[in-house]
């Protein structure tokens, strides 16, 4: 994994941890808390394609190196 993704995975994770931080909370709105779940459930998405295209890199190395 590169520096940038890994930095990219960092970036989402704290995000993730603000989010989930907020919304513990007992005095915060439904509006704002159903926004911040629309936040989250995109960084996840954002996080799984920058895993799919990790284990897409991975897999054609091991095809070079097969070869």
């Amino acid at each position: 994994m590169d520096e940038q993704t890994r930095r990219s995975f960092t970036d989402i994770r704290d995000r993730l941890d603000e989010i989930a931080n907020q919304v513990r909370g007992d005095d915060m709105p439904l509006d704002a808390a159903l926004d911040l779940y629309d936040e989250a459930v995109k960084l996840g998405m954002k996080a799984t394609e920058l895993l799919e295209t990790i284990e897409e890199g991975d897999h054609a190395e091991s095809e070079e190196e097969a070869r």
